[in-house]
């Protein structure tokens, strides 16, 4: 196994480089710690240390803020409007079986009509 030796100042092109996969990877949808761990590969440190480096240093520079990928309030949110929607259109489709079979119904009023004038026209 590689054993990483301990290296205490970064320099310029180590930042770059943590910099640099780490943007890569959030934009690729992937998470930081898969980028600690690739970086740690490429700079043979480990991956806490590009961890921390990247924490309490660069992420600064490049602003990019920590994201909680579990937000409950979130996630109940989305619930709670996904069923207040599935509520409407419930409704909705009550409402439209309504109008539905009241038309069918004055659908058959009038084509019982038409086909009573129809026999009375015969007649005459």
């Amino acid at each position: 196994m590689d054993e990483k030796t301990r290296k205490d100042s970064w320099t310029v092109e180590d930042d770059k480089v943590l910099a640099d996969t780490v943007l890569t990877f959030i934009r690729e949808g992937k998470t930081q710690l898969q980028a600690y761990q690739e970086t740690a590969t490429i700079l043979g440190r480990t991956k806490q240390a590009c961890g921390f480096r990247w924490n309490k240093t660069l992420r600064k520079q490049y602003n990019i803020q920590r994201v909680n990928r579990s937000k409950p309030n979130e996630v109940h949110s989305h619930l709670q409007q996904a069923m207040i929607s599935y509520d409407e259109l419930v409704k909705a489709y009550e409402k439209l079986k309504q109008d539905y079979d009241q038309l069918r119904s004055e659908h058959q009023k009038v084509k019982a009509w038409l086909t009573n004038g129809k026999d009375l026209l015969r007649i005459e």
